[in-house]
């Protein structure tokens, strides 16, 4: 019997380095693309937190009998004047000191506070949404949610005549004004 030298199972170093480096390219193609997926997500969860704030104002206005207020706000947490302006978030709050102007005075009661992921904008054809203690009294109005970088579809949440809230997605490559 030769005694001659057995492999042994495994790869070779070089073989593991071709493997690794086809892994590495690989990688790179798919970070672009996760990329991307990351901001629909947050496209999407930041509609979705829109629209249930706008549903809980409704509701809260019916429930307790007191007009609620979803007002977009600004990097001061302060309620916007103007419609159109980007917004950083928005504030839910029963409006007990009603005034000509929506805004949050000391006598109201807030609810909700939320501020948008970073990049994230919305913008809206009103400054605020106003829900009275009936069920088919509310504002109508478009809030349209945008990615600063144009890098995810807009989304816009329209409140209808009735008062409901629905989000409705841009069509294929549409693209935000940052």
């Amino acid at each position: 019997m030769a005694q001659g030298r057995r492999r042994m199972p495994g790869f070779t170093l070089w073989e593991l380095l071709i493997v690794l480096a086809i892994a590495a390219v690989l990688a790179a193609l798919a970070a672009p693309t996760f990329a991307t997926v990351v901001r629909e997500a947050r496209m999407s969860s930041a509609a979705n937190q829109l629209l249930g704030a706008l549903h809980f104002a409704r509701s809260e206005a019916i429930l307790r009998g007191v007009p609620t207020v979803v007002c977009l706000t600004g990097p001061s947490g302060e309620c916007l004047e103007h419609a159109g302006e980007s917004a950083h978030g928005w504030l839910v709050f029963h409006d007990v000191v009603r005034g000509s102007r929506v805004r949050q005075d000391d006598a109201d009661i807030p609810l909700r506070r939320v501020e948008l992921p970073e990049l994230v904008r919305v913008s809206g054809t009103r400054s605020a949404v106003t829900y009275w203690p009936v069920s088919r009294a509310g504002t109508t109005g478009t809030f349209r949610l945008c990615h600063l970088r144009g890098a995810a579809r807009e989304r816009a949440v329209v409140v209808s005549r009735n008062g409901r809230p629905r989000v409705e997605l841009a069509a294929e490559g549409t693209e935000c004004g940052g």
